[in-house]
């Protein structure tokens, strides 16, 4: 059983954040579904906590852990302030501003 209680509230809220306007079949849909995902999520974290601390994954394809080539840092010039806030919703001084999501 999922740690993570998903209802109705809770569907609602992530698709109020992501601008999603659903019915209350999807509201249904989206529950159950999530509480499967989360579900899912959870087993494979007891697969990772019953391998062990010696453990490694396959860095090979770029996943966790693996060491990428790094590139140069290079200076570069930034957009002016205005152009960067020109297309903002919303902003407070010369700074974007955003909807507090975390409660």
């Amino acid at each position: 059983m999922s740690k993570i209680k998903v209802d109705r509230e809770l569907v609602r809220k992530v698709a109020d954040l992501a601008q999603l306007s659903l019915s209350e079949q999807e509201i249904g849909m989206y529950e159950e579904r999530l509480s499967k995902v989360l579900s899912y999520v959870e087993q494979l974290d007891q697969v990772h906590e019953s391998l062990g601390s010696d453990w490694r994954p396959d860095t090979s394809r770029g996943g966790p852990g693996a060491v990428l080539p790094e590139r140069a840092d290079k200076v570069v010039e930034s957009l002016p302030v205005e152009e960067a806030m020109r297309q903002a919703p919303a902003r407070i001084g010369s700074a974007f501003q955003v909807p507090r999501i975390i409660e």
